[in-house]
């Protein structure tokens, strides 16, 4: 195959009129072109910085392959960046399919969400309805399953390889020759999220309801079920020894299992009883209740599996806000061959913020990858980072400091009026004590949120007004602040993950350059949210010395190292 000329015909084929390649774009479309075809090398790490066109490369790769005959995804971590994909797609004019989850699509017939979709509901053959063709969710399988390219989220994916897959003889999106990956910092949590059951007072509300559904319409007496059900969460709410609380797990999957004979029991009665109407909405719900359960049922019965097949050490019990209760497994490696690798033929793995890349590649279980590096293009000349390196905001040192830290924070938003900004917090605590030690001056720039909604909200309040702050743990990733929606930022406190979680400090235990690594990662996808084209800027200012530890580390990028100007 001449790459060369290939990628010549996607620029005039898919590319606007005057495109010019960005630095380092083309020679790394083509590097992963060649190690493809050279067949020695499984895996691609590019590390390629905010701006250097990532989904451009990902399209180009896809495509050069799919002339060669081969097919493949390009998976999207979540819902926003899957749309930017597929804006891409429409504006280049590649006819690629996409894909999300059941509930991103509304049935036509009777206008709720597609998991609660007329097909779905009473157990009819989606193809022999006359609104199949029209469906959207249905509509869209179909472009994904016959694209030579499908774009989708992990979540999807990895239910279609490792579920759906399983029970169909001719599954519409088997494993292909190529996957890429983008976001792929995300992918080891992706994976651990997929597969770490949940129990607790929520879980057990959905199954007490359904208990009382299935006996108030005859459908099946589970109340024996229920009382141990509940009787084992509180088990194991008290229980620590690791043996024992692997049984308990088989023990609810033992008492879970008729909740799906009766849910089978259920979609039959609907489609015998309402043949032509709507069921009642009790019974909608109940239905939705029932496929929650099959959900939990197969999670906590892949997870047995998975401690089972390595060792009941691995086995984390991670209690969580509100009496929730996580389990973990320590032993990811197996977690990602089992479950993602597998499947993923020649992988191409994309992110602007790898940070360490041996100890990401470690991360991810992956031995040998070609590690390909872009440069960044943007102009950091006017966007210093400060870095105040004589106060810790740690554990045993931030109570001392936190004086400081009010009086420091309140002095740099007065330095910044008339302009937007964002202070990173790593946690509400300290989001609400900084905000109530501001100035009143301050206090009134200051936008503040708790949960996701408020978040959307505030940050729609930031993006129209030009001297407001907005100021909170979760701001790091997923957020795009550019030109006047921010032109500074305030890191209090380095986005070290919590020594209160089980899982963390488990993981710490055996890997100690794991937890470091995961703070530069953090750091760095925060510092990266006000800067986002080549002619943007903003001030970064570090006022947390326990930025010395990832320095002395070598785990900040070239790309913040030289932006660092201490002050003393």
């Amino acid at each position: 195959m001449d790459i060369e000329n290939k990628l010549q015909e996607f620029k005039e084929v898919f590319l606007p009129e005057g495109f010019i390649w960005r630095r380092g774009q083309k020679e790394a479309i083509i590097q992963i072109i060649e190690t493809y075809l050279e067949g020695k090398t499984k895996a691609v790490i590019l590390d390629a910085p905010v701006g250097s066109g990532k989904s451009i490369i990902s399209m180009a790769v896809s495509w050069i392959l799919n002339q060669k005959g081969k097919k493949g995804y390009i998976l999207a971590s979540d819902v926003a960046l899957q749309e930017q994909y597929e804006k891409d797609f429409e504006k280049f004019g590649l006819k690629w399919g996409t894909i999300k989850g059941l509930d991103h699509y509304d049935c036509i017939d009777n206008m709720e969400k597609h998991a609660l979709g007329t097909c779905k509901i009473r157990g009819i053959d989606a193809r022999k309805m006359s609104c199949y063709s029209e469906c959207p969710y249905y509509s869209a399988r179909e472009k994904a399953s016959v694209s030579p390219t499908s774009l989708m989220n992990y979540a999807y994916w990895m239910v279609m390889q490792n579920y759906v897959n399983q029970i169909l003889d001719n599954p519409h999106f088997p494993p292909r020759d190529f996957t890429i990956c983008d976001e792929g910092h995300k992918i080891l949590d992706i994976v651990q999220g997929s597969y770490s059951p949940k129990l607790g007072p929520f879980v057990l509300e959905k199954i007490e309801k359904l208990t009382e559904f299935f006996e108030t319409y005859h459908v099946d007496d589970l109340t024996i079920n229920f009382i141990k059900i509940k009787n084992i969460i509180e088990d194991i709410v008290n229980e620590e020894d690791q043996d024992k609380l692997l049984q308990l797990l088989k023990d609810i999957l033992y008492h879970i299992k008729p909740y799906l004979a009766s849910a089978t029991t259920l979609k039959k009665r609907v489609k015998e009883d309402y043949p032509h109407d709507e069921p009642p909405k009790a019974w909608r719900k109940a239905i939705r209740n029932c496929d929650g359960i099959t959900d939990l049922y197969a999670k906590i019965y892949d997870y047995v599996e998975v401690i089972e097949a390595t060792s009941n050490r691995n086995l984390v019990k991670n209690p969580q806000m509100k009496g929730e209760i996580v389990f973990n497994c320590l032993e990811e490696n197996y977690l990602m061959h089992k479950y993602f690798h597998k499947w993923t033929g020649f992988t191409v793995i994309m992110s602007a913020t790898f940070s360490n890349p041996k100890e990401y590649l470690k991360d991810i279980a992956i031995r040998n990858a070609k590690y390909i590096k872009l440069e960044s293009t943007f102009d950091f000349s006017k966007s210093p980072i400060y870095y105040y390196n004589q106060r810790k905001m740690g554990y045993k040192d931030i109570a001392a400091n936190l004086p400081w830290l009010y009086t420091t924070i309140d002095n740099l938003i007065k330095n910044h009026k008339g302009e937007n900004g964002i202070i990173h917090t790593a946690s509400y605590k300290l989001t609400m004590d900084i905000y109530q030690n501001l100035s009143r001056e301050s206090r009134q720039r200051v936008l503040i949120y708790e949960g996701t909604q408020e978040k959307r909200n505030v940050l729609e309040e930031l993006k129209i007004s030009n001297d407001k702050i907005l100021m909170g743990p979760s701001l790091l990733e997923g957020i795009d602040l550019k030109h006047n929606w921010s032109r500074f930022q305030i890191v209090a406190k380095i986005p070290y993950l919590s020594l209160g979680d089980r899982f963390v400090k488990a993981k710490l235990s055996i890997n100690p350059a794991w937890y470091s690594y995961h703070a530069a990662l953090s750091l760095e996808q925060g510092i990266g949210r006000s800067i986002r084209s080549e002619d943007d800027w903003a001030i970064t200012y570090i006022l947390d010395a326990s930025f010395s530890d990832l320095l002395r580390k070598n785990l900040i990028s070239s790309e913040i190292y030289k932006r660092i100007r201490v002050i003393k």
